[in-house]
């Protein structure tokens, strides 16, 4: 297997547990930079802290799935950073309504002491529609 493979995989593992993750802030403790935040569709951003809180508070539970449903951009900008641009399908409760969502998510990935950790995530409102990235494929 290539090197630029084997990172590929390093990648995805990332984002699979990212998704499989109890507590998103628990993980990103581990898995993130320092600075990282994420940017939920209301345009406020929220540190790796934040979510454990949010957690702790009650206002946010996992209630059924969070899964990767496709990557429709994976694109190297040098040999330590990485942006994907991809489909999240998350149920979840969110200060008792419950929310069943598609959302677009892209991220900027680090390569920091040889591990591959989130730097900035950005999330869609949970309406998107995965087949309009067909139109934009490259061939």
């Amino acid at each position: 297997m290539s090197e630029k493979l084997k990172e590929i995989d390093k990648i995805l593992n990332l984002l699979e547990n990212f998704t499989a993750a109890e507590c998103y802030g628990e993980f990103l403790k581990e898995n993130a930079t320092e600075d990282f935040l994420f940017v939920r569709p209301s345009g406020n951003p929220i540190s790796a802290d934040g979510f454990i809180e949010m957690k702790a508070s009650g206002d946010l539970s996992n209630d059924g799935y969070t899964d990767v449903l496709k990557i429709h951009r994976r694109e190297f900008l040098s040999d330590k950073v990485v942006f994907c641009a991809f489909t999240l399908r998350t149920s979840f409760v969110y200060k008792d309504i419950q929310n069943t969502d598609l959302a677009t998510v892209t991220t900027i990935i680090k390569k920091i002491n040889n591990d591959w950790k989130f730097s900035w995530m950005q999330r869609s409102s949970g309406d998107s529609d995965p087949l309009l990235w067909e139109l934009f494929k490259k061939n």
